[in-house]
């Protein structure tokens, strides 16, 4: 505790935070609009302080002034009286000059109109105090490592240093995490849901399509569910707010939204707690302006929901650094900040229909993969689990499509909008496809069932597929078939067995 080395790391709350060698040899790092920010925010609301009082300590700051302003405010609310201009300003006293004077109080106290953003201010300052002792660290190490000392010591004394301060500030670590039988089994029945079996709870997740494969329409139909605490696709829902990033038009998703609640019944107010961002943001670099304005409402999500990831990405979508500096920003920024759901809508690759488009670390990086699939003629749409991490892939949930008036417009044309509804049972969904075949939209799944004979040779049932299916790329007829044969099986229409298709009388889905 004693060493040079320690006591340039962990500086008194009167010393310079990173050392005066290091103020003279390049800028430290710091934020003086936050720390002003911060400061602004106490002066006009001081219950704030609870809010920041583990995060920030009057070292923290990197301007003598406003360590000083802030030793003043604390002092005062330890004592339990207020601390506006005029009493921060008196318990400073001799030190008032140092501070700024009654002048510079004031510019604080007006600096920010409320404090609803406090916390991220704090978040600011308390990052580059962390960024100014890390660098003080490494230039004690550099002037002990220049002067010939043990190089063993040198390191057993950074890395020391270094632990303790991951410590104080507790940061993550990348620590693996290892775990006896007792504590295994503990975390593998402290698993919490979203929506039970489906959507774990605290988690970044996926729900990938083509284009017009109704992907915004399965998202929002969750999204509503998750907000009016109704089980989705017949399995429970913790109920919560929800933020939906509308990135590529706010118009739409409020139509969409207003034909979800028509078509249900149900009243679509300002108490609906569904906020829409309906502008595209880069995720990446202002994450943390999405958590803001969130916050300042008040807010604290249940499940977050970006539409799309193409509208909310500034990188390279098949660069493994960038997409994983997305996802990471995203984990880090949002999920972790609320414990929340953050489901990402993305698209599938021109060719490659079956993966989500871009770099392999989306599969890898992601707590659980959904998949919607559908024939371009019909209007139903297949969601299928590709990936859950911590759970069995669930068995594939059929939705179908219908219009929903919600109004007319200014000419008195009828505005509409599609919902999704989940098909609960293989009653609803032969209903659903023999309407579909009246309607002529009848898709691979019609023609596939319609094929098949109790007892036919698969064989005959594929080679007649690929004749009337309508695809001339012969990898696309192939994958499309086995999707389609994979979906009768699951959905308990068809049976295979030695080759065979064996029709069966009622089909049942699972949730």
């Amino acid at each position: 505790m004693g060493s040079p080395l320690m006591s340039a790391i962990f500086p008194g709350e009167d010393a310079s935070p990173a050392g005066d060698d290091v103020v003279q040899l390049r800028k430290p790092p710091h934020s003086e609009e936050a720390e002003q920010s911060l400061l602004g925010a106490l002066l006009i609301d001081n219950s704030a302080l609870a809010k920041v009082s583990e995060t920030i300590k009057a070292g923290d700051f990197f301007l003598h002034a406003h360590r000083e302003v802030f030793k003043a405010i604390t002092t005062l609310a330890a004592a339990g009286s207020p601390a506006d201009v005029v009493t921060v300003f008196d318990e400073l006293g001799d030190k008032a000059g140092d501070a700024g004077g009654l002048g510079y109080l004031n510019q604080l106290a007006q600096c920010v109109p409320s404090a609803s953003n406090i916390q991220r201010y704090a978040e600011i300052v308390s990052e580059r105090a962390t960024l100014r002792q890390i660098v003080a660290l490494a230039d004690v190490a550099t002037s002990r490592a220049l002067r010939n000392e043990s190089a063993a010591q040198v390191l057993e004394d950074a890395r020391t240093a270094l632990t303790r301060l991951q410590d104080q500030r507790g940061l993550q670590t990348n620590r693996l995490p290892l775990l006896k039988p007792s504590q295994l089994r503990e975390h593998a029945l402290s698993l919490r849901w979203l929506v039970k079996g489906f959507i774990p709870a605290d988690s970044v997740g996926m729900i990938f399509g083509a284009s017009q494969a109704f992907k915004s329409f399965l998202a929002m139909d969750m999204a509503c569910h998750v907000a009016h605490g109704l089980p989705w696709l017949g399995k429970r829902t913790t109920q919560g707010p929800v933020v939906y990033i509308a990135a590529e038009g706010g118009g739409g998703a409020w139509s969409r939204l207003e034909a979800w609640h028509k078509a249900r019944k149900l009243d679509f107010s300002d108490d609906v707690p569904i906020i829409v961002l309906p502008l595209a943001v880069d995720l990446r670099a202002d994450a943390w302006r999405v958590v803001e304005a969130v916050e300042a409402l008040g807010v604290d999500p249940a499940l977050v929901v970006v539409d799309t990831v193409s509208q909310t990405y500034s990188g390279e979508e098949n660069s493994a650094s960038d997409m994983a500096a997305y996802l990471r920003e995203i984990g880090n920024r949002i999920r972790a900040r609320w414990h929340c759901v953050t489901a990402l809508l993305h698209h599938t690759g021109h060719l490659a229909t079956e993966r989500p488009r871009g770099s392999s670390v989306i599969t890898s990086n992601l707590d659980w993969l959904h998949g919607v699939f559908r024939d371009e003629k019909e209007m139903l749409a297949t969601l299928i689990s590709v990936k859950q991490k911590d759970a069995e892939p669930f068995t594939d949930q059929t939705f179908a499509l219908t219009v929903h008036t919600i109004g007319t417009d200014e000419d008195g044309d009828r505005v509409t909008s599609l919902v999704a509804k989940h098909l609960t049972s293989a009653e609803d969904l032969q209903d659903a496809m023999e309407h579909e075949s009246k309607a002529g939209r009848g898709g691979h799944h019609t023609l596939f069932l319609n094929l098949v004979q109790h007892g036919c040779e698969e064989a005959d049932v594929r080679k007649a597929f690929y004749d009337q299916c309508g695809l001339s790329d012969a990898d696309s007829r192939k994958r499309t078939y086995n999707r389609v044969k994979a979906w009768a099986v699951k959905q308990g229409f068809v049976d295979i067995a030695e080759g065979r298709v064996f029709t069966l009388k009622g089909g049942t889905q699972n949730g």
